[in-house]
This record gives C-alpha cells, sequence and structure tokens, in this order.
C-alpha cells in the first residue's frame, strides 16, 4: 500500500490505449493507494483476449498494490481507446470490461480522462498528440470529438505525423529536392537500419508499422535542438495542427472563454510545439486559459475525478496536482 487508507471513498480509475493500460486507486483527497500497469487495451491492435487480459493485468496489480480487493472499491472509471468510435467498438470494449469487472462502471474513450485530468468537468477542450491526435470538449450538456482519423488519413500533429513528415522531407534531401536534413542520417540509426532506402523497404513490405515509427519523434525533436531547421519546421507544424484541433472545438461549443488543455508525449518535444500550440490558439481565443500539459500515467487521474464526480464530489485543482505527483513518483519506478 502506497498510502494509508482514511475513511473517505476510494476510487478505481484506468487509462487505455494502444501503447499502454494504467491502473491507479486513488482517494477524493488525492492520496494514490496503488498502480498497475499493462500493454495496449486496444483490441484494434492487439485483439480481444489480450486487449482483456492487459486491462485485468493493470487493475489487479494496483488492487495487489493497494492490499484491496473489489470490496473496497466505491467507484470505478475506465477510459479506453475506440470507446465512442463506433457502436460496434464501444460494445466490445464493454464486453471485455464487463467479464472482468464484478461492480458497476462508468466507461468512456480515453481522451475523456484527458479532458477530466486538466480541465476537471469545466468547460474546456483538451488535446491528446500521442501515437495519434485527437481533441474533446465539453460545455455544460455539450460535447465534441474532433480528429482521430487514423495514421493513414489524419492524427495530424502526433508523434506517426512527425516521422511521417520527418521521412518525407529526409528523402526529398536525400533525392536534393528539399533542404538538406540531419535526419538523413539520424532516422535509419533510430530505427535499426542503415539507410533511408532500407526503412522505406521495411515500410513497403509491412516489416514495420506506421506505430512503431512513433518513437522517430523524439529523434525529430533532438535534431531540432541541434538546429536543424527542417525538424524544426516539422515540430512547429505539429503544434499548428495540434492547434488547429483545439480551435475546432473551441469555435463548435462556443467557447470564447474556458480551459485549454494538453496530454500526450508531443507535448515533451520542447517549446516549439507547445509555445506555437499556444500562440495560434490564444490568437483565435485570446481569453482561454491554459493548463500544463500531461504526461505518462497522469491522463489515469482524470478517471479518478469523474468517478468522483458521479459520487457527487468535485476535485480541485490541489487535490488533482497531489495525485499528479504521487502518480509520477510511481511511475518513475517503473
Amino acid at each position: 500500500m502506497i498510502e494509508e487508507e482514511g475513511c473517505t471513498l476510494i476510487f478505481l480509475g484506468v487509462d487505455g490505449g494502444a501503447t499502454k493500460t494504467v491502473a491507479i486507486i486513488a482517494d477524493e483527497n488525492g492520496r494514490l493507494y496503488g498502480v498497475g500497469y499493462s500493454g495496449s487495451s486496444s483490441h484494434h491492435f492487439v485483439g480481444y483476449e489480450s486487449a482483456k487480459m492487459n486491462v485485468l493485468k493493470a487493475v489487479e496489480t494496483a488492487l495487489r498494490y493497494a492490499g484491496m480487493s473489489w470490496g473496497d472499491i466505491d467507484g470505478v472509471c475506465y477510459g479506453l481507446s475506440s470507446v465512442g468510435d463506433t457502436p460496434m467498438d464501444t460494445e466490445i470494449v464493454r464486453s471485455f470490461v464487463s467479464e472482468i469487472t464484478p461492480i458497476d462502471f462508468i466507461l468512456v474513450n480515453d481522451v475523456v480522462n484527458a479532458y477530466y485530468a486538466t480541465c476537471l468537468g469545466e468547460p474546456g477542450v483538451v488535446v491528446v498528440a500521442g501515437t495519434g491526435s485527437i481533441a474533446y470538449g465539453r460545455s455544460g450538456i455539450y460535447e465534441v470529438r474532433v480528429g482521430g482519423w487514423g495514421q493513414l488519413i489524419g492524427d495530424e500533429g502526433s508523434a506517426v505525423y512527425i516521422a511521417r513528415r520527418a521521412l518525407q522531407e529526409a528523402t526529398k534531401a536525400c533525392d536534393g529536392r528539399g533542404e538538406y536534413t540531419i535526419l538523413i542520417d539520424r532516422i535509419p540509426r533510430a530505427l535499426g537500419f542503415k539507410s533511408l532506402e532500407e526503412v522505406t523497404f521495411n515500410l513497403m513490405t509491412m516489416k514495420i508499422s506506421l506505430i512503431e515509427l512513433a518513437r522517430l519523434a523524439p529523434v525529430v525533436a533532438e535534431a531540432a535542438v541541434n538546429g536543424d531547421r527542417v525538424a524544426i519546421d516539422i515540430l512547429k507544424e505539429s503544434g499548428r495542427e495540434l492547434a488547429l484541433l483545439a480551435i475546432a472545438c473551441l469555435r463548435r461549443l462556443r467557447l470564447e472563454h474556458g480551459i485549454v488543455g494538453a496530454s500526450g508525449g508531443v507535448f515533451k518535444s520542447g517549446a516549439l510545439v507547445w509555445d506555437t500550440f499556444k500562440s495560434i490558439v490564444k490568437a483565435s481565443y485570446p481569453h482561454v486559459e491554459f493548463t500544463d500539459p500531461i504526461y505518462g500515467w497522469q491522463p489515469a487521474a482524470g478517471a479518478i475525478v469523474l468517478a468522483a464526480y458521479k459520487h457527487g464530489i468535485r476535485i480541485d485543482r490541489r487535490v488533482l496536482t497531489r495525485l499528479f505527483e504521487a502518480i509520477k513518483v510511481e511511475e518513475a519506478k517503473l
């Protein structure tokens, strides 16, 4: 058990997507009792059984770490990818969650977790930029989703998008059709190949998936730090695209004031993405308030916020910050 249990309501929150699943157990005061971590909970990427077992592993690890059982849990919220994408997707996820959860639960898309972890249920929007990208916003009874159209035709500003743009510019430079960039050498090295030709061959023969390309985003960020102008432009472009997601949400919700949050590893790419994102949003909506980006396991805190909210408890930013700090400590131990 991480902290001693008090006489308060205890909640289980789960956040799961294409790459990882995180479960946390916390109370209404932001005390963290247990954490669990596992692989992908996306049935599209790993299949029904593996998605279910990864969620179960994360939940059981959190319960064991906390020294608790299901009988100790007062509320549960799962924020999992694909929920709400189509009726069939939602039913598939609800089916495997029902098989492993013996009590009532809330089921939402993982972007909703990010919204509650940044906006705390207040009018506002959140932009999530990890492997893919999507935005979500709420104002009263109204909610909107923008983006999330997948790596082939959408997910602008995401890690896969950055990688795709880096490959495009590197191959142009290799041909002499574009400005020279150190990405010509750094991309193959990062993927374990000797040349861009090897990279493109393995992409075309589907030995590398688009999702695997997401690990190139930090390579682009490093090149930008080293002053590579092509990499700098790509990161600024990512920030612009992510800003357009936020602006579209704000416009559809008719929000002139509100909170704008951000979540996901792309926002770790440095000031080029974050500053570009903020400046473009601010130019169209000067009265919005930004919260600092959240990363890693922190979006799972949004599931705790939503579970508490359904029990009539409003978690404030002070409590949320306490929970964030505790989650960061546990994540660092991994």
